[in-house]
């Protein structure tokens, strides 16, 4: 892998679109100061990701764009390209060639590039991760990276060997991995915090839940147990009446045999009987209705108990049905003032919102206002440096007038010395004194404008006024100097011809020389101030610039918090959503609620109204029972009467007649009972479909299991009963909720659990990248510092130097001290050696890094610059060595670094401001880009 080609564009001096291709071996880059060759070094710093300004040597980033010249625009982009060779794939790209680009606009956008891809910042680092390549690695070698290697602090040297190592990329994992794991620790805190209040919910609503199961357990459980009890009695009455009615048929049939022996025995008295029959039939009638208004009274009495408990239990469950409405209406009032408070807060926002969006108009019109003055400044620039190429221009017109003004003196005046006669002793010493003064002043003349030009041309640093102000001054020596050859000349008047009078009249060539020095220095003030004036409004543009930004900033910042406020907005009425669908869920809560407590108070109502009902029956029964009591007994007495009358003839049939009429009276009750017990059936089945919504027949298959102890079901009952009350207050929703919350807690354990075992695994990783990186930043220092000593002899001649771990035990923290022993010296720390020796010191150091992982390519600027000629040319000796077998590009001034260079690349400043190359091999000339 090699550096092919480097293309620059707007690139601090590089105006136009440069290529610069590079060979293998060893290539020089030639030039004088200030003609940009360091801005090639800049420039792939930059492009490889540069941030620092001061490494750019810059005020701010925006600086390497071209900033324009007298003849040339400011640009508003700066692009530079690396063309890497990668056919050994070095770079993790499955390409031979690998374009990376790094752009850069006046407002501060900075894009990067692999391949004409947009790629982050961080992926173009990555690709050069422990090759030697990147803006801070070895392959970019300058006096200042050597001034750091040697500086009194060890652990800034760790950086040279650790890229040599390959541990940058474990270190960058490292950190990426700690960085993590401090995120992980902080998540964790996160989680447990939310964690310990929902486990407080969770625990309070488990109790509710637990509880609420209970009740419901109980609910079932007495629902049961009525079931049974009302299945009971079903099963009790169907038993009975199966009983009554065997009983019946056989009683029946008994009587159908008495009435036969009767009717056979007492044909005759037929007729004196049918009177006592119809009696005792009367008085039969009345028994029977007196036993049934006694089973009806027992009927209605147990009715109306058990009535009496069922209305009790309609009560408990209407008032627990008003104590959940009352819950749901306090809730409900609590999720309205929430509502209003974030209405509320929904309006503060609003007004916020609408206050920074006049701020960001505010200064919309600022920025505007401030740009109108820069686009004047720069009129008004444009004009004055058009005024100022037009006065340097006149003042190259009037120095070439000066210099003929001045050939033409000297050849007039010795065109008159031969026409006036003038001795030639005198000639010649007039001739040889005056051709001296004026061959010096001339000579002096073309040094200064020389000078002048090369100041006006490069600068040096010094701004125009400064070099504006010199011409001033060398053209006022001038005039100095000419004035002492006036003088000279005067003093030789009385021995010169008269032609001289004229020479030096007022009207004569001195004088033209005087206007034409008046000039020159009336020109040169006024570029001084046209420069003056040029300089204020720059700064008067920048200060413009500045102001922009800084409300650019402003503007910014009240985006953000404008977009901030938006999503706040957004939040809130998000929130206030939800509290509108909980309010509207209560309110729908509520109206259920109110259904049931209508419900239940109609079955209440309802059930009272049997109750009123079954106690007017009993009324009417203890009325009916007393009215039968008194016609019983005025019956029997008749009864017993005609009984008198006949029983002289009844003989036998006495004792049938009492035996028909107490098998009468059992018909007659069995009838009775059997209807008691049909009417406790259909009242006991309508009583069960009204409670339980069910018919009573589906859940016959139930009495064959039935516990038959009907005290012991009513005791489980009144049990079950006393543990519902018992629980007082019971949540109704809790088992919803607590599953809800439930859910939650568990995923949030869930959660824990996962930053616990990314943690472990986050803390083995960290342990497993310093294991590795101590291994190899072990193994590469030893092999650097055995180089050190080899490539230092080399350097020096002799001599031996050493590296030391300030803290061996913590090798992947230790700094390195560096120890030196030239020839004829002892060894001592590089602090104590000579500026010589430390330049040589730290080149050896470079080179023996370099020699245990050399880069693709490497820069060298000016490292050479502090060396003495007997140590240059040890430093080319292993410059070239290396250079056999790696691809360097050297900038240097010094002629025997570039003896042993295979091309050469030359930088000039033709024209001022603007770098241009010139390329050529050793041999042979290459065109001009």
């Amino acid at each position: 892998m090699f550096l092919k080609r480097i293309e620059i564009m707007g690139f601090k001096s590089f105006a136009d679109r440069t290529h610069i291709d590079f060979t293998d071996g060893i290539t020089a880059l030639l030039g004088p100061n200030g003609c940009g060759k360091s801005n090639i070094v800049d420039a792939m710093k930059w492009v490889l990701g540069e941030q620092s300004t001061k490494n750019m040597r810059a005020e701010k980033m925006e600086d390497v764009i071209f900033n324009g010249t007298d003849e040339r625009k400011a640009l508003n982009v700066a692009e530079v390209t690396l063309i890497i060779s990668n056919e050994e794939n070095l770079l993790d790209l499955d390409l031979s060639e690998i374009s990376i680009k790094r752009r850069l606009y006046r407002n501060g956008d900075s894009e990067y590039f692999v391949n004409n891809t947009l790629v982050k910042l961080k992926e173009l680092r990555e690709l050069f991760y422990d090759t030697g390549i990147g803006k801070s690695a070895y392959s970019i070698m300058e006096q200042g990276k050597i001034d750091q290697v040697l500086s009194n602090k060890p652990e800034e040297r760790r950086y040279l060997f650790e890229e040599a190592a390959g541990i940058t990329r474990f270190k960058m994992k490292g950190s990426e991995a700690e960085r993590k794991l401090n995120k992980t620790n902080e998540n964790m805190v996160q989680v447990e915090n939310i964690l310990s209040e929902v486990k407080k919910n969770y625990e309070t609503l488990k109790k509710q839940s637990d509880k609420t199961l209970i009740y419901r357990q109980l609910r079932e459980e007495i629902s049961s147990i009525d079931i049974d009890l009302q299945l009971l009695k079903y099963n009790q009455l169907v038993s009975q009446l199966q009983s009554k009615e065997k009983i019946l048929n056989k009683e029946l049939e008994n009587k159908g045999k008495i009435v036969e022996e009767i009717n056979s025995l007492n044909g005759n008295l037929a007729s004196n009987l049918d009177e006592v029959n119809s009696m005792e039939n009367e008085l039969i009638e009345d028994q029977k209705r007196l036993y049934g208004l006694d089973l009806e009274k027992e009927n209605l009495s147990d009715r109306i108990k058990f009535l009496g408990e069922q209305l009790g239990e309609l009560e408990n469950q209407k008032q627990t049905l008003k104590q959940k409405e009352l819950d749901f209406l306090d809730k409900k009032e609590g999720f309205k003032k929430e509502e209003v408070n974030r209405k509320n807060s929904l309006q503060e926002f609003k007004d916020q919102l609408k206050d920074i969006e006049n701020n960001i108009l505010n200064f919309q019109k600022n920025i505007k206002s401030a740009e109108i003055g820069i686009d004047e400044n720069s009129r008004i620039i444009k004009e004055t440096e058009s005024r100022i190429v037009q006065g340097e221009k006149d003042r190259e017109t009037l120095q070439h007038k000066l210099r003929d003004l001045t050939d033409n003196i000297v050849h007039q005046l010795d065109q008159g010395l031969k026409n006036s006669g003038f001795s030639i002793k005198k000639k010649k010493e007039l001739e040889e004194k005056v051709i001296s003064q004026l061959k010096a002043v001339q000579i002096q003349l073309e040094g200064k404008i020389r000078l002048f030009d090369d100041s006006s041309r490069v600068g040096h640093g010094k701004d125009d006024s400064e070099i504006w102000d010199s011409g001033v001054l060398i053209l006022r020596e001038f005039q100095k100097n000419l004035s002492v050859l006036e003088e000279s000349i005067h003093n030789l008047a009385d021995s010169l011809p008269d032609f001289l009078e004229e020479f030096l009249a007022p009207s004569g060539i001195i004088s033209k020389k005087r206007d034409i020095d008046d000039n020159i220095e009336k020109l040169a003030l006024s570029l001084k101030n046209d420069r003056d004036s040029v300089k204020t409004k720059t700064d008067e543009s920048m200060k413009l610039n500045i102001r922009i930004q800084e409300y650019r900033n402003t503007l910014e910042e009240l985006r953000v918090n404008k977009a901030r406020m938006a999503t706040q907005i957004t939040a809130i009425e998000d929130n206030i959503q939800v509290l509108s669908r909980e309010i509207m869920e209560l309110e729908e809560q509520i109206r259920n609620n109110l259904e049931e407590i209508n419900h239940v108070e109609a079955r209440k109502m309802e059930t009272q109204k049997k109750i009123d009902e079954s106690g007017i029956l009993l009324k009417n029964h203890d009325v009916s029972k007393k009215d039968l009591l008194l016609k019983l007994k005025k019956l029997e007495k008749s009864i017993q009467n005609r009984t008198k009358d006949v029983s002289g003839k009844e003989g036998e049939l006495k004792k049938k007649n009492a035996d028909l009429q107490k098998l009468i009276l059992n018909l007659e009750k069995v009838n009775l009972e059997i209807e008691h017990i049909n009417t406790d059936l259909q009242e006991l089945k309508q009583n069960f479909r009204e409670n339980n919504s069910a018919d009573i027949m589906s859940f016959i298959e139930r009495i064959p299991f039935l516990n038959t102890n009907r005290q012991d079901l009513k005791s489980d009952y009144s049990a079950a009963r006393e543990k519902l009350r018992a629980l007082g207050q019971v949540n109704l929703m809790a088992p919803e909720e607590f599953s809800e919350v439930k859910e939650r807690y568990d995923f949030l354990n869930k959660q824990l659990e996962d930053l616990r075992t990314a943690k472990e695994h986050l803390i083995q990783v960290t342990n497993e990248i310093r294991k590795e990186s101590a291994h190899l930043f072990q193994k590469t220092y030893q092999e650097i510092k055995k180089n050190f000593n080899e490539t230092f002899r080399r350097m020096f001649g002799g001599g031996r130097a050493e590296l030391k771990l300030v803290d061996p035990e913590n090798i992947l923290e230790s700094g390195i001290e560096i120890y030196a022993q030239p020839p004829g010296k002892k060894l001592e720390n590089i602090a104590l050696l000579s500026g010589g020796e430390r330049s040589l010191t730290g080149v050896a150091l470079l080179f023996a890094t370099y020699k245990v992982k050399p880069s693709p390519f490497c820069i060298l600027d000016e490292i050479d610059a502090a060396l003495d000629e007997a140590n240059i040319q040890r430093f080319i000796n292993v410059l070239m060595d290396f250079g056999e077998r790696s691809q360097f590009i050297v900038i240097t001034h010094n002629k025997k670094t570039v003896t042993g260079a295979k091309t050469l690349l030359g930088i000039t400043m033709q024209e001022s401001g603007v770098s241009k190359l010139i390329a050529m091999k050793i041999g042979e000339a290459n065109e001009t880009r």
